[in-house]
Order: structure tokens, then sequence, then C-alpha cells
């Protein structure tokens, strides 16, 4: 009933592309939001000008190389760079699937987010725990979302039968239940599977 069909396959109701997110504008105010949320949870040291680009299902894919599957919606390339002094910097590019309604958008970036929060951090995790931590972000996202669009994501990460992204996702839920925001980000290394 007037709904869209992207060139890779994708379906999208009218209703959900009235909020699709594809101006610089419009990322950049998500951006901020999601670095607003993440703030109000201990989450801080995000840089605030990384590079944000959306791209196809297919440019996406390779992207990320042997990390692509089929419901890939966001990728973080990082790269090391040294100076002539031997002084290490990242820097950080953020893939994002074209044709993202808004609050989706901002979860899948949510999560790419703590992505490059970890690498500033320089924790080392398991996939399981990095993975699971990150959609903890997307969690964030759509809990601060009063909607049935929002609830039905919520329902879709619980029920993700992939092993990081549900398994472990379910895992740091239950973490993040028993210790609360403060105390799993102080105790992220400690966390075992």
């Amino acid at each position: 009933h007037g709904g869209y069909i992207y060139s890779d396959g994708r379906h999208l109701c009218s209703l959900c592309h009235t909020s699709v997110v594809n101006e610089d504008s419009v990322i950049q105010n998500a951006y901020r939001s999601v670095l607003n949320q993440l703030e109000s949870v201990g989450i801080h040291n995000i840089p605030r000008d990384l590079s944000i680009e959306l791209v196809s299902l297919d440019q996406l894919n390779k992207n990320s190389g042997n990390l692509a599957h089929s419901n890939l919606k966001g990728f973080t390339k990082t790269e090391l760079l040294t100076n002539s002094k031997n002084n290490q910097t990242r820097t950080y590019q953020v893939f994002l699937l074209n044709g993202l309604p808004k609050i989706e958008f901002e979860a899948v970036l949510a999560h790419e987010l703590l992505h490059v929060w970890l690498n500033e951090n320089e924790l080392k995790l398991s996939s399981f725990i990095s993975e699971g931590f990150c959609n903890l972000g997307s969690e964030l996202i759509y809990n601060n979302d009063p909607t049935r669009f929002s609830q039905i994501h919520l329902k879709s990460l619980s029920d993700n039968n992939h092993p990081n992204y549900g398994g472990g996702y379910l895992f740091m839920k239950n973490n993040l239940e028993k210790f609360g925001w403060n105390n799993l980000l102080k105790n992220l290394e400690g966390i075992e599977n």
C-alpha cells in the first residue's frame, strides 16, 4: 500500500519512509542525539568529528569484507596512524546502510559508536562480549523511543539467533540489569562469557 522497494531488494513501508535519513543535516542531528543518549549513561569521549557515510547494501558488504552478512546495517573502519614522532592516532569511518528510518539509523549508529568507544579506550574483548555490548547501544536508543517500531526492534534484538549479536546481546543485557551502566563500564574487561 504505497511502500518502497530498494534496488537491493529491501522493502520499506510508506510510514517509515517519511523519516528516512538521507541528508547531511539529519545525519548530524542524529549523531548529536545518539552522543547525548550515550553520555547520559556514562559513555563519554567518543570523537565528535567522525566521518559518517550512507552506502548501499552492496557497498556496505564490500567495506566490511569477511564480516559481511545479510543483516548488516553498519560497519566502522578503524585505522591506526603513526606520525614521525611515533605517536599513534586512530581514525574512524562509519558506514551506515542508506534508506534507514531515523530511529533505526540512530540505533545502528549507537552500535557503531560503541565500537569506536571500545577502540578509544583500548578495550580488548571477545566478539561475543563486544557485539553484545554494542547492541546495548541500540537497545538504549530503542528504549528511549516509546513507539511500536522500537518495540518491534527490541524484540528483534532479543530474538536474534546469531551467537554474538543475539547471544552476546542477551548476555550483556543480563549483566547490565545486574550491575547498571556505571559498574558495567568500569568492569567490561573482567566480564567472562
